[in-house]
């Protein structure tokens, strides 16, 4: 809709469909064209990404590592930039959802617009979170359950002397290993970031008013704590704590 409101794409590319922003209409359109795969659908289909790239506006895609955002703006939410940021496949909530403590309270509340902290934050809740998501186990659980609620079910599956901390290390080794994948087949930490206009423009309404993501601030602190270098890399010696190969 950026790009139709822009004057990039006109009704001859969409089919004739009108795509301001606010028409359900158009969106309901839209949706049925994807469905359908043809015409302006098959555009639409391809991403974000690789759309606004096709029609020259890049910057227009609100994307990390090619996965559009989901519901919360990072200026507004700022544990949930740096979870875009870094998550290991782009923009997704459910690989840390700080919304639980920014906004719910949950298990503790935090300040939703400070960057203090929120590095510590989202780590715990990616270990946590990858935790549950080796379980089998739907991560909404987590709503209710801890994982000191968790780890007698592991155990009683999987014999082993499960505890949560023996749950949050095993977390924190496939977040790792996970990295470590992503690495080798090309993403670099350059991929730690954001659209560039949550970086730069400032909402302009809202409680958030005035405020810009804080990536520069909490990504350093988080590659710290992670024990990765300065670009984002493993170091030695958290590929030896996990024995992950070099």
């Amino acid at each position: 809709m950026e790009l139709f409101e822009e004057g990039v794409i006109t009704t001859d590319q969409t089919d004739g469909i009108e795509l301001r922003f606010g028409s359900a209409e158009a969106l309901t359109q839209c949706a049925e064209k994807v469905a359908t795969g043809e015409g302006f659908g098959a555009i639409l289909g391809m991403g974000s990404k690789r759309m606004c790239e096709k029609y020259g506006r890049p910057e227009l895609s609100m994307t990390v590592k090619g996965q559009e955002f989901p519901a919360y703006d990072p200026r507004g939410v700022q544990g949930m930039g740096l979870t875009y940021a870094t998550s290991n496949r782009g923009a997704c909530h459910l690989r840390s959802y700080t919304v639980a403590s920014e906004v719910l309270g949950i298990p503790e509340k935090t300040d939703p617009l400070s960057v203090e902290g929120k590095a510590g934050l989202v780590k715990a809740f990616q270990d946590a979170t990858a935790a549950v998501d080796s379980t089998g186990l739907c991560v909404f659980t987590t709503f209710a359950w801890s994982l000191d609620n968790i780890a007698p079910q592991v155990d009683a599956a999987c014999e082993g002397g499960w505890t949560a901390e023996k749950l949050l290390e095993a977390g924190e080794r496939i977040w790792n290993l996970e990295r470590d994948y992503n690495m080798r087949a090309g993403l670099t930490g350059a991929h730690d970031s954001l659209p560039r206009r949550l970086l730069k423009d400032a909402a302009n309404t809202g409680p958030a008013e005035g405020k810009v993501a804080g990536l520069d601030v909490m990504l350093p602190e988080y590659y710290q704590i992670r024990g990765w270098t300065s670009d984002g890399q493993l170091t030695d010696e958290t590929r030896s704590k996990f024995g992950l190969p070099a």
